[in-house]
């Protein structure tokens, strides 16, 4: 079974058993956050599938911020013993071996030098950063404390945006099918539209 098979299935589940929801969420959660898994299991999906069982009561939303903060939470603590282990040489060593560009490991080296702690923070809503940000700044040997008082607020703040996440989808989807006349040829044009300029326009000057 390949990554895309794996989350279907998992999402899937998700939906049929939501009693089970915690576990999954945790799960997946912590798989992202982990010792660079993340960059081969994402967990967006199935994140956004959970917020929006909360938006429609199916789910709990203080299960939902538990499971998913403290899976993160972990995942990064993880993150932090491996990359204080390895150390910056060898850490950078592997994630080249990884396929992952100089120019990431640069970007994201740049990025906790100028934000500092606070990049533990911004950094879980930055695709590639949120899943090497942990185990790199770890390889600095930051101040454990400090690095795990960032860890949670980050942690936290990234579960309560999934929740603003699956009641803006569940909102939209209300006021499509309210005003479905106008919103889904509306729609359609953007989509053309952002198609049309993803194939012609993206990259041409506009002077």
């Amino acid at each position: 079974m390949d990554i895309t098979s794996l989350i279907e299935t998992t999402t899937k589940y998700l939906k049929l058993h939501p009693n089970l929801s915690c576990i999954i969420l945790f799960t997946w959660s912590f798989l992202e956050t982990a010792l660079l898994l993340g960059l081969i299991l994402p967990a967006e999906k199935i994140l956004i599938v959970g917020s929006v069982l909360v938006s429609e009561g199916i789910i709990p939303a203080t299960s939902f911020v538990t499971c998913v903060t403290t899976g993160t939470f972990l995942g990064y603590t993880v993150s932090y013993f491996a990359g204080t282990l390895l150390g910056e040489t060898l850490l950078y060593k592997i994630l080249r071996k990884l396929n992952i560009s100089d120019k990431d490991i640069k970007n994201t080296k740049e990025f906790i030098e100028k934000r500092g702690e606070i990049s533990l923070v911004i950094g879980r809503f930055l695709p590639i950063v949120r899943a090497t940000l942990p185990i790199v700044i770890a390889s600095f040997k930051p101040n454990f404390s400090k690095f795990s008082l960032f860890n949670f607020i980050g942690a936290v703040l990234w579960a309560l945006s999934y929740l603003f996440l699956g009641n803006l989808i569940k909102e939209l989807f209300s006021l499509i099918i309210t005003y479905k006349f106008t919103a889904i040829p509306l729609i359609l044009i953007c989509t053309a539209i952002y198609a049309l300029w993803r194939k012609y326009g993206k990259n041409r000057q506009l002077f």
